[in-house]
């Protein structure tokens, strides 16, 4: 009898396992689909395009959707090129340590 029911706990623990990979892949594709819907609606690059093809969306790397800590959605529509080129040469500005006065 003991046998049985760890058997039984097992293929439960296994079934609640698949279901929850099964729930997580079925809401992340529901939400790509929604946002390619509202992209679409927009008039705005779907995020694929936006990237160039590339998944995910770093928010140093240009273009994209940032949030702040105070809930304000910052939405960057340049293109890559304009949001990482440089607005200081090299051989311009100079490093300074930062120390912090108490």
């Amino acid at each position: 009898m003991l046998h049985f029911l760890s058997v039984l706990l097992l293929f439960l623990l296994f079934a609640v396992v698949i279901a929850i990979a099964v729930g997580a892949y079925l809401l992340n594709k529901g939400i790509r689909m929604f946002r390619k819907a509202a992209d679409k609606a927009t008039g705005r690059q779907t995020h694929t395009e936006a990237d160039g093809g590339r998944r995910g969306r770093a928010s140093g790397r240009g273009g994209g959707t940032a949030h702040t800590a105070t809930g304000e959605t910052i939405i960057d529509t340049r293109d890559r090129a304009t949001a990482n080129r440089r607005i200081f040469a090299d051989d311009e500005g100079e490093y300074v340590d930062f120390e912090e006065e108490k």
